[in-house]
């Protein structure tokens, strides 16, 4: 469209593109499917008066730009390609308008209020460029404000900044008030306005979600993958609270945020985003939203927790593991109960043990029959070939021998405790660190400075680096502890657990927590013959012996 000055005044027949928005809309149900929705209320009124301007201009609206319980004030962290950050309003349905504006396929637009339009002066300065050289006509319902002049111009730009002005004053005012909500531990509803999934609307565990939330740990930890975790949820039949299907980021926002495990959470909505520049909506670090008091504890809210915060713990450490490649994950692997955990034992012409691992296969024999077996890899492979194995025979010899050990070797009464150990030092510590970082930013921001420039930004790193530290090593022992907990199970929880499980995952998991291998020795037993017991060596793991995830061999 280059230049051309279409819109100007008098003109007819101009195509309008209609900028709505509201910040925040309610969320009702739909009364012909049952779910959850926005209202759009703000947005249909902000549509019929744009409409009804529309025809008084001897025009007509031929696109929408719904922003729909959308900010035009908060801002979010954009990674830039060059690996930079930036903090933008994320308004795609606006970037849309523009570029539409910029390219001729509507010939101005119309929005109800210059509030509604824009909030933060950035965005503003984006639209006058473009009128300011295409020249066409920018109309507000409730004023008249032309982005053409250089008066126009400068209205608009005082009245941004009084709304961005008033928008930071809300913004302390409500921040205010939540962090005290939150400190007092108060508000079934985690300080926020929706229901939160494994909760009723008062506030009351909802006992089928919360199990979800719980079974779902579980199987993370065991290493299931958060794609494995998102089929699991589909499956269940249990829906979301606000989408129409789970997806992972919908996930882990449930299973990662502190208020599943009773945390009082201050700023939680704080979100990154992505290389596309699309929202995570998930916490990028669940500690850093967690509200802790002076003494660097957590401030547990008056709602009763899903997860014990040490599970919590466990669960926050385990995905930032992966997220750094260090932890396993059972994204495409682990199809059969023992592959895995069985290695080769046969012994090489030279003397030296093959140790591969036996991984499960599907074959056919002379009948024609569907069997399963395990079997060490082709020398191809790294492996002899030489040993193969019935797997349903083999499966059921290790569950016999797994709970054969158990009752052996049951706990005593007195069971491990998954708590922390108040008395740690690593905890002790990272108390009196928090302690004295508190004390050097309050000293820092004093009137007059107690604490100088040097000071601050030469000790407040090292303290901060010290904070990492110690909160990583807390975490790595609050996992121990949880599986320490688990290897003092009963015989008869572990059994419940066993025929719980839906596949093999979880079981391989429980196997994993007792056995370190299992080798198979070649045997000169031929054909469908039981198996030789004396060729099968179970290596169980040592009296209150853990071994971390990352570490089990898989």
């Amino acid at each position: 469209m280059g230049t051309e000055q279409r819109g100007s005044a008098g003109e007819t027949g101009l195509r309008w593109g209609g900028d709505v928005r509201i910040s925040e809309d309610e969320w009702v149900k739909d009364p012909k499917t049952g779910e959850m929705r926005l209202s759009e209320k703000g947005i249909t009124r902000q549509k019929e008066d744009i409409t009804a301007l529309a025809e008084r201009l001897d025009g007509e609206v031929v696109e929408w730009y719904p922003e729909n319980d959308t900010s035009a004030y908060k801002k979010r962290r954009i990674r830039l390609p060059n690996g930079r950050s930036v903090w933008r309003v994320y308004r795609p349905e606006f970037r849309r308008m523009l570029a539409d504006y910029e390219d001729g396929k509507i010939d101005g637009i119309i929005f109800y209020d210059i509030d509604r339009l824009a909030r933060q002066p950035r965005d503003l300065e984006d639209l006058i460029d473009l009128v300011e050289y295409y020249k066409r006509p920018v109309e507000t319902v409730t004023g008249n404000i032309d982005l053409r002049t250089s008066n126009g111009r400068a209205m608009a730009r005082v009245l941004v900044a009084m709304a961005n002005k008033s928008s930071e004053d809300t913004a302390r005012r409500v921040a205010r008030a939540k962090l005290q909500i939150a400190q007092e531990g108060n508000g079934s509803r985690f300080t926020g306005s929706r229901r939160r999934f494994g909760y009723r609307e008062d506030g009351s565990l909802n006992e089928t979600e919360a199990a979800l939330i719980r079974d779902a740990a579980k199987r993370f930890m065991a290493g299931e993958s958060w794609n494995g975790i998102a089929k699991y949820f589909r499956a269940s039949g249990i829906r979301p609270v606000y989408a129409n299907i789970w997806s992972m980021t919908s996930i882990r926002q449930v299973l990662l945020s502190p208020s599943t495990a009773g945390i009082a959470v201050y700023n939680g909505s704080l979100r990154e985003e992505n290389k596309t520049g699309r929202p995570k909506n998930l916490y990028s670090d669940p500690e850093a939203v967690a509200l802790k008091d002076a003494a660097g504890k957590y401030v547990m809210g008056n709602w009763k927790p899903v997860l014990s915060v040490d599970e919590w713990k466990a669960l926050v450490a385990e995905s930032e593991a992966r997220r750094k490649g260090q932890a396993f994950s059972a994204r495409g692997t682990r199809k059969y109960l023992l592959t895995g955990l069985l290695r080769c034992g046969r012994t090489h012409d030279n003397g030296v043990v093959c140790n591969r691992s036996m991984a499960g296969f599907k074959y056919k024999n002379k009948a024609g029959t569907v069997c399963y077996g395990y079997r060490c890899p082709d020398k191809i492979k790294g492996g002899c070939g030489g040993l193969q194995r019935s797997m349903p025979k083999l499966d059921k010899l290790i569950e016999d021998l797994l709970f054969a050990h158990l009752a052996e070797n049951a706990p005593d009464d007195a069971q491990e405790s998954d708590q922390a150990d108040e008395t740690d030092p690593d905890a002790i510590q990272l108390a009196e660190t928090q302690e004295s970082i508190r004390k050097l930013r309050m000293g820092y921001a004093a009137v007059p400075r107690t604490v100088s420039d040097d000071t601050m930004f030469s000790v407040l790193p090292q303290l901060e680096a010290t904070e990492r530290d110690l909160k990583a090593k807390l975490r790595k022992k609050a996992k121990v502890r949880m599986g320490r907990a688990s290897l003092a199970k009963t015989p008869e929880e572990v059994r419940r657990e066993w025929d719980e499980a839906d596949d093999n995952l979880v079981r391989r998991a429980i196997l994993s927590r007792y056995l370190k291998a299992v080798i198979i020795r070649k045997t000169d037993r031929r054909g469908p013959a039981d198996l030789d017991y004396s060729a099968i060596e179970p290596v169980w793991r040592e009296d209150g012996e853990y071994v971390p995830l990352d570490h089990v061999i898989y």
